[in-house]
Order: structure tokens, then C-alpha cells, then sequence
């Protein structure tokens, strides 16, 4: 199989929280903790998957690369859970209805095996939302990024 229709669902986890309290939502540990797809172990097994393996998750707003590990919350085929984020947020819709929030659950995706890279969050703002300019096409890294305004 290439690829497995899903819904997402996402939401607070506590080894997030933990990082992000920490201060370290530009490091690797937060990469690792937040791009994330937890997935029933039957359809990692549809789509060849091991824990760490990459997908590329796709919705009508955008697409995300994320590491994917097993749920702790199984058996719930067709479904994974994304912890909110920066991540999360380029597969939501930026719609917020009349409560200013977005639908962060049911959210209609595809997902695909992938060898993209998953990206530090200033690599993957500057990819998305092309907020950091860039000289070249080397990491952002793990440090604060300041643009000095004139």
C-alpha cells in the first residue's frame, strides 16, 4: 500500500509540555517530542512502517513530514494523533468559525512512507511560512534566529 487514508486528531502531551516549559521548542529534543504521528501498529504495518520512520502527512491545507512511533491509546485504526504544535498546525485548518479556535480533531488526511527530513521548527517556519530569509539552504539549527529590523 502507498498510501492510508486517516483521520487526525491532535492535542496536548505531556512530554511536549515538559520541553516547551523547558525553553527548548527550537531543539531537537522538541523535534522529536512534537513531529510526531503516534499510529495504530496495524497500519504502520499497511504503509511498512517502523517507529521513527518518516510519513508525509497531506490535508487540504498543507503537508508536514513527521517521525512516527507506536499509540499508546490502541486499537484505533485509521486514526493518528499529532501533538498540537507547529506541525500539527500545517495540517489544520486555519478556519476558526466564530470561537477563534481551530478544529484540531476529525481531520480528513492521507499519509505516504517519506525520506523528506523532518524539519527544527526555524527551518520549518522559514520553509512555511517564509518568515527567516535565507542566503543558502542550510539549517536554521537549533538556535534563536533575530532579524534585525531597520
Amino acid at each position: 500500500m502507498d498510501q492510508l487514508d486517516v483521520i487526525i486528531n491532535t492535542g496536548s502531551s505531556i512530554i511536549q509540555a515538559f520541553y516547551e516549559k523547558k525553553g527548548s521548542t527550537l531543539k531537537d529534543e522538541y523535534r522529536q517530542a512534537t513531529a510526531v504521528a503516534f499510529m495504530d501498529p496495524e497500519d504502520m504495518i499497511l504503509l511498512d512502517l517502523e517507529v521513527r520512520d518518516k510519513i508525509d502527512v497531506i490535508t487540504q491545507w498543507g503537508e508536514v513530514t513527521l517521525y512516527v512511533d507506536k499509540s499508546h491509546d490502541v486499537p484505533h485504526k485509521g486514526m493518528i494523533f499529532i501533538p498540537k504544535g507547529p506541525w500539527a498546525n500545517i495540517v489544520v485548518s486555519p478556519e476558526t468559525y466564530c470561537c477563534n479556535i481551530p478544529t484540531f480533531k476529525g481531520i480528513k488526511a492521507k499519509i505516504r512512507k517519506s525520506e523528506k527530513e523532518v524539519l527544527l521548527v526555524a527551518d520549518l517556519m522559514r520553509d512555511t511560512y517564509k518568515k527567516y530569509p535565507s542566503k543558502d539552504e542550510k539549517s536554521l539549527g537549533q538556535l534563536p534566529v533575530y532579524i534585525k529590523r531597520s
